[in-house]
């Protein structure tokens, strides 16, 4: 998983052409409650993602106090900048997530969800904050599952931008499934009709795929699943982590006239099925156990 960051530097490129931007397993999880199985190998202890590291730099790590996430940090693609989300928890459910940069000037993206009783994000607003009230915006989305409550099939954003307090444009991102893996997220991007409605006649696609998944333990899995729906939400590239597998390349079809990009990842396993490293051990992960 060595490129992954590789592809995440050039994706930043394409990222004006795509998308914006009870106690529920996805914030109190059960640390290893997963569908990536362990193939008959012993049962592997409690343990969440602790940090990830490219040639000994730290790109990601997360906090998480008993089983409850508190935060995540993450590089933003090549750049020297790295985002921090913190939760704030309402009535035992994650209810905000607010990304900061760290470098002066960064775009502020500030969440809110709801989630039904399974955990799932059933609706969200993101207020991103520009360092010019042009580039600030307002999103809503609305999320639609399947009938049986567990696959995200579609999300809708309307965007209202500029201070605006009318819905403008509209990002209409749907998923395709191989087994409990998201396989592809089609984001159509345009301007909405004067009744609000999806303008599809504008629509300009941005195809991401999720392709050849392992049958391992996604370490993301590990984590709040509803946090990295809200970073997919920022950076779609990401939407594989709320999948239970690995994804051996990721492929970015963005709208003509710019090229396609296929970016491979590779795996080390350990003895539970846990990545932890990439193949050249560049890229490594850490877990800490509960």
């Amino acid at each position: 998983m060595g490129k992954n960051y590789l592809f995440k530097i050039i994706a930043g490129v394409f990222f004006g052409l795509m998308v914006s931007c009870d106690n529920s397993s996805s914030d109190q999880f059960e640390p290893s409650a997963n569908n990536g199985g362990n193939n008959g190998n012993p049962t592997p202890p409690a343990r969440v993602l602790e940090k990830i590291t490219l040639n000994g730099t730290i790109q990601e790590e997360y906090t998480v106090n008993g089983t409850a996430f508190q935060k995540g940090m993450l590089r933003d693609g090549n750049t020297s900048n790295y985002y921090t989300g913190t939760v704030t928890y309402i009535n035992n459910k994650i209810g905000k997530i607010k990304f900061l940069g760290s470098l002066a000037g960064s775009m502020t993206y500030d969440f809110s969800v709801s989630e039904d009783s399974k955990g799932n994000v059933y609706s969200a607003t993101c207020t991103g904050t520009a360092a010019t009230a042009i580039d600030s915006f307002v999103s809503d989305y609305i999320f639609t599952y399947d009938a049986t409550g567990k696959k995200l099939v579609k999300i809708l954003e309307k965007r209202k931008v500029a201070g605006n307090t009318a819905y403008s444009l509209f990002t209409e991102s749907t998923f395709t499934y191989m087994g409990d893996n998201i396989f592809k997220a089609e984001c159509a991007k345009g301007t909405l009709t004067s009744t609000g409605a999806p303008n599809m006649a504008t629509a300009k696609m941005t195809v991401y795929s999720y392709q050849n998944y392992d049958s391992k333990v996604n370490p993301f899995s590990t984590l709040s699943k509803t946090f990295f729906t809200a970073w997919s939400l920022v950076r779609p590239e990401n939407f594989y982590r709320i999948s239970p597998n690995n994804p051996t390349s990721v492929y970015v079809m963005p709208p003509s006239p710019a090229p396609a990009i296929n970016t491979p990842m590779t795996y080390l396993y350990d003895a539970y099925n846990y990545p932890v490293s990439d193949k050249d051990q560049l890229l490594k992960y850490t877990y800490r156990t509960l």
